[in-house]
């Protein structure tokens, strides 16, 4: 029996592009002898693709999923790769910016076993983007660095990718945000090799760019999911010690007010500065760093996290306070004194937090 691919197309206002889509899909296909599906995926555009895409249908193996309850271009691919019936999956835009033609390359890769993920790439040599200004050229380039913590893909922004169905990971794991849906599948279904198919990205044939300030946010949120499911430890860890330096800058405020304005002796400003800066980090480690641990009773947790915290805190004072009172240097600097004794509980604080006051149940 003849492998199906499945070719997954998102779109929100594209239905001037879907028939030359489709057209330039079909003879791409038909002349390599491809079986194929096309499948839009459409956010209620409410622009007439259902008119296009149903007399597209006397003719060419397409179809239409139009989402009434939820939006987005990530979470289309998800919906289109649900319903795919094909051995290789494609994903692709609707604007023509991404080269049809190509498609069997992609395929081909697969089928030769050369790689289980492959990319239509902007950035490798024989690829380009020539209509890209300075500004799209930066974005680019600094999108692609900070993804280079999950891939050494050079174009991991790419929207145009394929693979087979036996590397698909359970679709319920994939949470992402904004447009990334292909650097989500390469992180989490975790494909043993991906290559990278040169392209000449296009700008879009009809409709506007959805591209925006918005997106990029977005893109970075995404990014700290990944890293939370990727680096899990590394990043609770790593988000515990950000938030330990909110921490401590609240603690240092705290501490100039009550021993530089009002005169209060340094070991009370030092306990002063603890317990303002203890309440700050409960309430964004809470938030933030063990969000799973939001069920639990807030007061319970606020004791268990004083409680431990006491603990780091007397490694804290215990530094402080000696090099404060043993060394001139610190008397006369007691903030660094302070910022000495910070570091020393940061350790104790985070495992007493992780295992004992936001454990998983």
């Amino acid at each position: 029996m003849k492998s199906l691919t499945s070719i997954i197309v998102p779109t929100y206002k594209e239905a001037e592009n879907i028939q030359p889509l489709t057209e330039k899909i079909n003879a791409a296909l038909k002349k390599e002898k491809i079986e194929y599906e096309i499948i839009i995926v459409d956010d209620n555009s409410q622009d007439g693709i259902e008119k296009v895409v149903k007399s597209l249908e006397r003719k060419y193996p397409v179809s239409l999923v139009v989402r009434t309850n939820e939006r987005g271009l990530s979470s289309a691919v998800i919906e289109g790769l649900k319903r795919s019936r094909g051995d290789i999956l494609v994903v692709m835009d609707a604007d023509l910016s991404h080269p049809p033609e190509k498609i069997p390359e992609l395929i081909k890769e697969i089928t030769n076993n050369n790689a289980d993920f492959v990319v239509g790439s902007r950035f490798v040599e024989g690829g380009s983007a020539l209509h890209f200004d300075w500004y799209r050229k930066m974005n680019a380039w600094i999108s692609k660095m900070l993804a280079r913590p999950f891939t050494k893909v050079k174009d991991p922004m790419a929207g145009f990718f394929a693979f087979p169905r036996t590397i698909m990971c359970d679709l319920g794991i994939l949470n992402p945000l904004g447009f990334k849906i292909g650097l989500e599948l390469i992180v989490k279904c975790n494909p043993r090799k991906t290559v990278e198919v040169p392209i000449q990205f296009q700008e879009r044939l009809h409709g506007e760019s959805k591209l925006s300030l918005r997106e990029q946010f977005l893109y970075l949120f995404h990014l700290r999911r990944l890293f939370m499911y990727k680096y899990k430890k590394l990043a609770e860890f790593l988000q515990f010690a950000v938030i330990g330096s909110i921490g401590m800058i609240v603690d240092l405020a705290f501490v100039y007010i009550s021993y530089g304005l009002l005169s209060l002796p340094f070991r009370i400003a030092r306990v002063v500065g603890f317990v303002f800066a203890l309440t700050n980090n409960f309430l964004l480690n809470r938030r933030f760093t063990f969000p799973d641990s939001r069920g639990g009773n807030i007061i319970r947790q606020y004791a268990g996290f004083f409680s431990v915290c006491l603990v780091g805190f007397g490694v804290n004072w215990i530094i402080s306070v000696y090099l404060y009172e043993h060394l001139p240097f610190f008397n006369r600097y007691y903030l660094v004194a302070a910022f000495a004794g910070i570091l020393g509980g940061l350790v104790v604080n985070f495992f007493g937090s992780k295992f004992i006051v936001f454990k998983s149940r």
